[in-house]
């Protein structure tokens, strides 16, 4: 930490370090410096003073201080209180100059000394709170006690935006806890991006606090000089991130630019023939309308080979509004042509499809198994996903897919797709073929590269598996 950076940032938040929302990159010592160095700092300002009782109660500021450490869920905020408990413990230093605050051993001494209960040191008052305590936004948190000093640390995770129900929870659960601090009392809040519209967000609209960003290049662009970091370090992080998690995690920018759309330059486009067999793993992924979703009124529909060159080569897309035996009618179809692929279905829309895919399977004796995929990310985040794999050059397009609709117009499913979803995203009317070819990478499909001997998949048999 013996860097000029750092100490500005150390001096930075001396001088002010309450009353702020402070975003910083990843690696960028804000927790350190905030919720493990100026926790520190609280409570030796805090204890220890020669004030009397009288003057004690009359003088806010030489309070002694109880402060709530708050994370997304209670291990994360355990985590700071570990490291807290240690230094404490183990720093003979602290313990020989601040001998009226810190115990030799606190471990026996301490009223309380525990991840579980919190920290005590020694006090003249008799708070219930403990010093410091460490409890998570939505799982645990305490009734009945009131912090001078909420610190959240980590309320916003990549779990806490997997959806838009998960934000609204986040906030509901950072606003309740607001209750814990006290009349007087002040706020404070370390953490990164990881979404346009999470908690963080909020916080920065009502003004709740004032926000200090400190983003991991000097400009806060891509192409800007790190501020710590070395540039090859920041150059690796880039390029293993991709442009979207970067800019949320480094730059701190996850707007709808050009730090997280698709890019021109990063399309390629490959011949498809049907004749032309290739060593690859096919995957036919399906995503049947469902009127009880919104905007999701076309089935999507595409055939994706793995090959040995860790690339993927579209074969053929659909785009279409499909009744249920028309959309049977594509399954089998693209099964058939495309030398029967894994078959996966969108778990939600399959429903009310596999009853007559049951039966017709039967009728047909054509057997295919089905995979279901669920998975709780929203749709633009799961799209996100694909950002890496197009700018590395890996993802390969049918130079044309033609196809024709439910109304008897012939499309290019290709044109449409770059017209209507690469090229807007993420501000889009239809998402359908972006989603769909983002399954590609879904767990539950566990799509997997061939080896060096071909692996085609086994032979199917009755029945569909859930």
């Amino acid at each position: 930490m013996w860097r000029q950076w750092i100490l500005d940032r150390c001096q930075e938040v001396q001088a002010a370090p309450n009353g702020h929302l402070d975003l910083w990159f990843r690696e960028g010592y804000k927790s350190t410096i905030i919720t493990f160095g100026q926790t520190l700092q609280d409570v030796l300002s805090s204890h220890g003073t020669d004030l009397d009782e009288k003057e004690y109660e009359q003088q806010w500021h030489s309070r002694e201080a109880t402060i709530g450490i708050f994370s997304h869920t209670r291990p994360i905020a355990k985590s700071f209180l570990r490291q807290l408990k240690f230094e404490i413990e183990s720093n003979q230093t602290l313990k020989a100059l601040f001998p009226d605050i810190f115990y030799d051993n606190p471990q026996k001494e301490a009223p309380k000394w525990s991840e579980d209960d919190g920290l005590i040191v020694k006090r003249k008052s008799n708070p219930k709170e403990s010093t410091i305590e460490a409890h998570g936004l939505v799982d645990g948190m305490p009734t009945g006690k009131h912090f001078t000093i909420l610190n959240y640390d980590d309320v916003v995770t990549e779990k806490s935006v997997t959806t838009p129900e998960m934000m609204n929870k986040t906030t509901m659960q950072l606003e309740l806890s607001y209750n814990l601090g006290m009349d007087g009392g002040y706020k404070r809040f370390v953490g990164s991006k990881y979404h346009l519209f999470d908690t963080y967000r909020v916080i920065e609209e009502r003004q709740t606090v004032t926000v200090r960003r400190h983003p991991a290049t000097a400009n806060g662009q891509p192409d800007g000089v790190p501020v710590l970091i070395s540039q090859e370090a920041l150059d690796e992080k880039r390029r293993d991130m991709g442009p979207y998690t970067f800019g949320c995690q480094m730059l701190l920018n996850p707007q709808a630019d050009q730090v997280q759309g698709f890019r021109t330059e990063w399309l390629k486009h490959h011949k498809v023939d049907k004749h032309d067999a290739h060593p690859g793993n096919r995957y036919l992924i399906v995503d049947p309308a469902n009127e009880k979703k919104k905007r999701s009124d076309y089935t999507a529909a595409t055939v994706i080979e793995l090959r040995e060159d860790r690339c993927y080569y579209e074969l053929e897309s659909v785009r279409d509004r499909l009744s249920l035996t028309e959309r049977a009618d594509l399954v089998f179809r693209l099964h058939r042509d495309w030398d029967r692929p894994i078959v996966a279905y969108e778990k939600y829309g399959m429903q009310a499809d596999i009853d007559y895919i049951k039966e017709r399977q039967d009728r047909e004796k054509y057997h295919f198994d089905i995979i279901p995929l669920a998975g709780s990310l929203a749709k633009n985040d799961r799209i996100r996903k694909l950002i890496p794999i197009f700018e590395s050059g890996r993802y390969f397009l049918p130079y044309n897919c033609p196809q024709v609709d439910y109304e008897g117009k012939a499309y290019d499913a290709t044109k449409v797709f770059l017209q209507d979803e690469y090229y807007p995203f993420p501000v889009l009317s239809h998402d359908d073929m972006f989603d769909v070819k983002a399954r590609i990478l879904d767990p539950d499909l566990n799509a997997e590269f061939p080896d060096q001997i071909i692996r085609r998949p086994p032979p199917a048999h009755a029945g569909l598996r859930f």
